[in-house]
Order: structure tokens, then sequence, then C-alpha cells
């Protein structure tokens, strides 16, 4: 009787020890591609054209931060002891117009695979609109008579938002191709 529960005590033992050790936390970087696409600074102007209206709004860039955020448990750990965590670098860039009636937001999440998610959302006098980069890039684009390359294309259906590491929001057309905003220089 004393051996077994000399070997239960031990057996217990072994357990707390296996359980009480915390395994690493996990973070997952921004990729530098993603970092770069973080075009605009704090304190930064730019304007877009509403082509509808023919109104120049000018925009003011108010936050940008690149901050890991909480991704949850890792699922690997949940097996034996206690769990670790992962995070996910993300950046974000928000920006209004002086009214305070047109707003956006960047955002570029890192994710496990040394990629990133790239989106936009644009509320309030934009409407509601959320664009996602869905891998897709055009080589060139007018806009307003000037040329842009290497450009990222954010989609959400019927619109399209082109998007270059240097310039940031170019345009925005709708399904047709006919162009709602577009960049001044």
């Amino acid at each position: 009787m004393k051996k077994t529960l000399i070997y239960n005590l031990k057996i217990l033992l072994i357990l707390l020890l296996v359980t009480s050790c915390k395994v690493e936390d996990r973070y997952y970087d921004l990729s530098q591609e993603g970092k770069e696409l973080l075009t605009y600074e704090i304190g930064e102007v730019f304007q877009l054209k509403n082509i509808e209206t023919n109104e120049i709004i000018s925009f003011s860039v108010h936050s940008k931060t690149i901050e890991y955020i909480d991704d949850g448990p890792n699922e690997s750990s949940f097996i034996f002891g206690s769990s670790s965590d992962d995070f996910i670098e993300v950046g974000r860039i928000s920006f209004m117009d002086n009214s305070n009636c047109y707003k956006g937001e960047i955002s570029v999440k890192g994710d496990r695979d040394n990629g990133f998610e790239f989106t936009a959302y644009f509320y309030d006098c934009f409407g509601d609109d959320f664009y996602y980069f869905q891998n897709e890039f055009i080589d060139t684009i007018e806009v307003d008579g000037a040329e842009y390359y290497n450009v990222y294309i954010l989609r959400n259906y019927p619109k399209t938002l082109y998007y270059s590491k240097e310039k940031g929001i170019l345009k925005i057309v709708d399904f047709d191709e006919n162009t709602l905003f577009e960049l001044i220089e």
C-alpha cells in the first residue's frame, strides 16, 4: 500500500511539473512587404477627388500603429500543460477629412506563413466599404495623367481600390471601371 502511495505521488509530481511548465509564446512579425504598405505617416495630408461631385477632399493621417495582438492559444500546446499564446504583428493607419465626415483605415496583419493580410475600411460619408487584397497586382495604372507602378488591387465587389506603396490610395472605381475617387497630387 505504501509503495502504491509513493508511486502515485511520484506520478502526481511528474504531472504537476509537466503541466506547470509555461510554453514560450510565439510572435509572428509583419513581413517587410507588409510594412511597406503602411505608406502614410502621422500628420501627412493627401487628397482624393470625388469624381461625381467634383469635390476635393483633404485627408489627414491621425494615427499609425504597429503592435502585436493576441491571436489566441497555440493549439499544439493543449495536450500537456500550460498553453502558449500566439501574437501577430499588425499595422494600422487611420485618416479622416477636415469635416470628420470621410473616414478610413488601412490595415496590414502578419500571418503564420510569413505573408500578410491587407485590408482597407472606408466609412461614414464613404458609405461602409471594406476592401480585401487577394494577391492581385497590375504593373501600371494612370491616375489623373500620372503613371503609378506595382499597384495592389483590393476588392469590395462591386468596387475596386488601387493602392501603391509609394502613394497609398490611387483610386476607387465601380464595377464598370468608372472612377469614383482618385488621388490628387
